[in-house]
Parts: structure tokens; C-alpha cells; sequence
């Protein structure tokens, strides 16, 4: 070979190992990401979300579920529902891996792969349903709402631990600890561990609020997704099953309530007593029938945060683990005018409170139990080292014995202490912090004026719209980012 055909043989073959080479998104491609989203430059972000999720398909592990979800996402709130559904479908495939696998349904911060979190399932699945509907597929729309009910109950009813609802039901409207931080406390080395996070004012805020009938992390946003779904399929028996959770879940919420109200009516039976006195909607829950949808804010993220643990017979562990950090959101009211008549808004889902449900509930305990682990994993590691040490010093002079001696030395200092990290920054970012919904009849002329105002009444955003003649359903999606204003008008005539 001569030297001209050995530089290009050699140009080729690098070439093709860097074709190969994966390309690993970071923190900072997030970071890149979201400010072009919350700065309203849709096409870019979109572009840019899907290139990454170009580049992780097929790949299972790492961030690759990650940058799915948010081109999903974003794709979606750009218009681009062909590339959205893309997205997510490569998402879902994924959850159906991890699930296929064995793995729980709640991402443990500082894992090496993005298993998602229960709320990401939700709106993966409302999206999904979004981008359908966009199509005018309804039933394909339907499936999707099925999808997320079915998975909603499996693990409400079957994957969740029992001992926690009921622990909860048995302390409605109390001031008790959550569940597993109780049980969490009945160790030493646990309690010990987490009071050392130094996490007591926020784990106070949490724990002196009344306990609810049923938690927010069980997330109001599936069970009313589905619910819809039935009305529309005039099935309300199992409307009615979706609305008795919503009802724990919110038990003020005017808008289940009502629904709630309608729909046992409907099937003649009994109210619960505080639902003797609510009035049932005067119109179909079938037909004519438009929802609205509001999400607005920021999602809840990651902050980190160290620790160092010292407690009596246990060598010290250096700490870092990951704690949610929460963006406050302006307060939004939704409204919608038709017929002449004005419907208001109610909260559908916050991301806040499932949030903070999903890390007190579920993620600290086990964050907990690890360092605990790791700290009394090491102490023994430790103990038989001094021991050894000792073992050594009081032996008889043998040849080596000094550089036997100075080895022992060595693994007694390495194993003085632990460090843990559990840090984590992995968090689907472009989504919104809080829903709010509400539904209406489409009038006679077929127009419905949609009005997003501030907390002091003052109008941010006005839409007038116009349904065909023929529109049976339809759905309207609001999304603010950053202080504007996304609307999304989808229909059907089926």
C-alpha cells in the first residue's frame, strides 16, 4: 500500500470510529435546552431536543429515556406532533424495558440509568393523548388514557406498599410522620443518618401538615384523564371509580366534585354524605363536550447538598445527596365564556406536591437505608482492620513485619471514614409545575372565549375560538412559558 492509499485507508477507519462513538448528553446540554424553552425559542429547542433524541435511540441505558421525554415535549408545545410522538413512543419503549426488567417505578437519584419518575409515566401519557387527539385519532387518543389508568391502578393497588395507604386513611386529617419516615426512625444508625442531613425545618413543613386520605405522589392527573376518557365513551361506571380516588386525593376540588355528583346521579346511585348537597352539571359529559387545560411554571429540580454523619461506634460519613428544589409559580386563573356563561378552573395536578410526596415518601427513606448501609458496611470493614492491626502489632518479629505493620496502618486509615454520593440533576425539565382544567359545552354558535388572568384578576390572555358544526370533542391546551402564552385547539367529529 502505497502512502497516498495508507492515509486515506487510516482517515477512513478513524472516521468510522468516531461515527461509532456515542455521544454523551450532560447537565449543560440540559441547561442548553431549557433556556432555549423558557425563553420561548420553540423551534430552536425543538430542533435541538431532537437531535439528542435522534442520537439515543436505541440505546437503554444512561440519560437516553431523559432526552426522549423532553423532545417530546418540546416538540409538542412547537407543533411538531409527528416528531413529539416519535419522541415519546421511544420513551415509552424504554419504560416498558425497565418494567420487563424488574425495576421499581421511581428513579433513585445517583443511579447510573434514568429510569423516570411515576409523574413522568402520567405525562408521557397525556402528551401521548395530546399528539392523537392533534391527528383528530381519537380512539388511538383513548388508548393512550387507558394505558396511563391502567398502570395508575396496577400500582396503586398491587406495587405500592398497602401498609402506607392505610396508614394514611387511619390518620386522615392528623399530624403524624409519613409512613416510611415512622418506620425509618424505629433504627439508630437510620435516625441517626437522617437527622444528620440537616433537613429538619423542611421535613417539619412536610410532616405538621394534615394527612390526607389518599397522597399527592398517586397524582390526581391520571385518574381525571381517564375519567374524561369515559365520559366520552358514555361508560360512567368506571368514570365513577376514577372519581371516588379524585375525591380522596382533593376532597374540596369543586370541579371532581361535581363530576363526582353528575355521574353517581347518572347511575342512580348514593352520594357520599358530603356530596348530598353538590350540583350536577345541567349539560352532557359526552357530547358537545370541551376540555380545557391550563400548565403553567417551572418543574420541581435538584439541589445538592452535603452532610457529614457522626454518630458513636460507627466510622463518619461524608454525605452528598440530592433534595428538591422548588420554583415558585405565579398564580393563574383559568376561565372559559360560552352561551353566556363563564366556567372557572380547578387544580388538576402540582408537581410541587407530588414532588415532595415522592421524595418524603419514598425517595429519602431510601436514600436513608443506603448511606445507612454504606456507613455500617464500612465500619466493619474498619473493625476487622483494627483488628488485623492489632493482630500484627502483637505478633512476634517476623521479616516484613514493619511493611505488614505500615499495609494494616494504611487500610485501618482508608476505612475511617465513607464517602456517598447520591447526588442527582436528572429531572424532565421542559413540562410544566401545575395543571389546572376545566370543562364546558360548545354552544349553539359554536364559540368559546378562553381567558388565562393573574392572582389579582388582571387578563394575561384572551382567545376566542370557533368549533366546526360537527365538533363532538375537544380538547384545549394553554402551556405559559415564560409569561407566554401556547394555545393548542384540537377537535373531533367522532
Amino acid at each position: 500500500m502505497d502512502g497516498a492509499k495508507r492515509i486515506l485507508w487510516m482517515a477512513g477507519v478513524l472516521a468510522a470510529l468516531l461515527c461509532g462513538c456515542r455521544t454523551d448528553y450532560t447537565r449543560s446540554d440540559q441547561e442548553q435546552l431549557r433556556t432555549l424553552y423558557y425563553s420561548n425559542r420553540l423551534a430552536d429547542a425543538a430542533a435541538f431536543s431532537m437531535k439528542m433524541s435522534d442520537a439515543e435511540d436505541g440505546e437503554t441505558s444512561r440519560n437516553a429515556l431523559l432526552w426522549h421525554l423532553e423532545a417530546g415535549s418540546v416538540n409538542l408545545d412547537a407543533g411538531n406532533f409527528d416528531d413529539a410522538l416519535t419522541a415519546l413512543e421511544r420513551a415509552e419503549k424504554l419504560l416498558w424495558l425497565f418494567d420487563r426488567q424488574g425495576h421499581i417505578r421511581c428513579h433513585e437519584p445517583g443511579a447510573l440509568t434514568y429510569r423516570g419518575y411515576r409523574s413522568d409515566r402520567m405525562i408521557l401519557g397525556m402528551l401521548k393523548f395530546f399528539a392523537y387527539f392533534s391527528k383528530g385519532e381519537l380512539e388511538d387518543a383513548l388508548v393512550e388514557v387507558r394505558r396511563i389508568r391502567s398502570g395508575q391502578y396496577q400500582y396503586l393497588l398491587r406495587e405500592s406498599d398497602p401498609h402506607l395507604r392505610e396508614y394514611d386513611r387511619e390518620n386522615y386529617g392528623r399530624k403524624v410522620p409519613p409512613y416510611r419516615i415512622r418506620q425509618l426512625m424505629q433504627d439508630n444508625l437510620n435516625r441517626g443518618t437522617f437527622e444528620a442531613a440537616g433537613m429538619q425545618k423542611e421535613f417539619g413543613e412536610y410532616r405538621d401538615r394534615l394527612r390526607p386520605q389518599l397522597a399527592a405522589l398517586f397524582n390526581p392527573l391520571a385518574f381525571y384523564l381517564s375519567a374524561v376518557g369515559y365520559y366520552w365513551d358514555n361508560e360512567f361506571d368506571e368514570a365513577a371509580l376514577d372519581l371516588k380516588y379524585l375525591h380522596q386525593l382533593q376532597p374540596g376540588n369543586e370541579l371532581f366534585n361535581r363530576d363526582y355528583a353528575t355521574v353517581l346521579r347518572l347511575l342512580d346511585e348514593k352520594l357520599p354524605p358530603e356530596l348530598e348537597k353538590t350540583k350536577p352539571w345541567n349539560y352532557s359529559l359526552t357530547d358537545d363536550l370541551a376540555v380545557v387545560i391550563l400548565a403553567q411554571g417551572v418543574p420541581p429540580g435538584w439541589k445538592d447538598r452535603r452532610a457529614t454523619v457522626r454518630l458513636p461506634d460507627y466510622v463518619p460519613g461524608h454525605w452528598k445527596f440530592s433534595e428538591p428544589e422548588f420554583v415558585s409559580s405565579a398564580g393563574l386563573r383559568l376561565s372559559a365564556a360560552a352561551g353566556g356563561e363563564t366556567f372557572r378552573g380547578s387544580e388538576l395536578a402540582d408537581l410541587n406536591a407530588v414532588f415532595r410526596d415522592e421524595f418524603w415518601q419514598l425517595t429519602m427513606p431510601s436514600l436513608v437505608r443506603s448511606a445507612s448501609a454504606a456507613i455500617k458496611a464500612m465500619t466493619a470493614e474498619n473493625n476487622r482492620a483494627k483488628v488485623a492491626l492489632a493482630a500484627l502489632l502483637a505478633s512476634k518479629d517476623f521479616e516484613g513485619k514493619a511493611l505488614a505493620v505500615a499495609a494494616a496502618q494504611a487500610r485501618v486509615a482508608s476505612t475511617s471514614s465513607v464517602s456517598i454520593d447520591e447526588t442527582d440533576w436528572r429531572r424532565w425539565v421542559t413540562v410544566a409545575q401545575q395543571y389546572q382544567v376545566l370543562h364546558l359545552p360548545i354552544p349553539q354558535d359554536r364559540k368559546v372565549t378562553v381567558e388565562v388572568a393573574d392572582a389579582k384578576g388582571k387578563t394575561l390572555f384572551r382567545r376566542q375560538l370557533e368549533f366546526d358544526r360537527d365538533t363532538t370533542r375537544a380538547v384545549v391546551y394553554v402551556r405559559e412559558i415564560g409569561g407566554k402564552f401556547h394555545l393548542k385547539q384540537w377537535s373531533t367529529m367522532e
